[in-house]
């Protein structure tokens, strides 16, 4: 097995890349540009990757892989957009509830042991609203 953390991201990328062009991985870029700050971004994020193999028996290695959705923020009051809110959360849930369907894959979803969480970020004048998930993959 061959297991690359690059190929992780760029499957997890591929994924949800119709929810936003802006996705970063790792961490939030120090500067964000015009349609970041506008439409929003996503950051995705990975813990180590454990090996679950045995010798000469299954072979397979799972990690936890977080998405985080920054919505920006109605500009007039700085309260949350809960249209592109929900609009994001749904798609993202959809997606994940669709890949976790998905059978004899490269990388199994486990979408039975998702959690999601909210959050607030400042970013000098502009403020967005988070939404965060994460989801176990499996490695065969």
């Amino acid at each position: 097995m061959n297991v690359s953390r690059q190929d992780i991201y760029s499957y997890v990328t591929t994924l949800i890349k119709g929810v936003s062009s802006n996705i970063y991985r790792i961490e939030i870029p120090e500067t964000l540009n015009s349609a970041a700050t506008s439409n929003g971004f996503i950051v995705l994020k990975m813990d180590g990757i454990k090996d679950f193999s045995e010798m000469s028996l299954n072979t397979y290695a799972q990690t936890r892989v977080y998405i985080e959705c920054y919505v920006p923020s109605l500009q007039s009051d700085g309260t949350i957009n809960t249209t592109k809110y929900k609009a994001a959360q749904d798609a993202i849930d959809t997606i994940i509830r669709e890949e976790s369907l998905k059978t004899n894959q490269p990388y199994t979803i486990s979408s039975d042991i998702d959690i999601s969480m909210e959050n607030y970020f400042t970013n000098n004048t502009n403020t967005f609203f988070l939404y965060i998930t994460s989801f176990l993959i499996s490695i065969t």
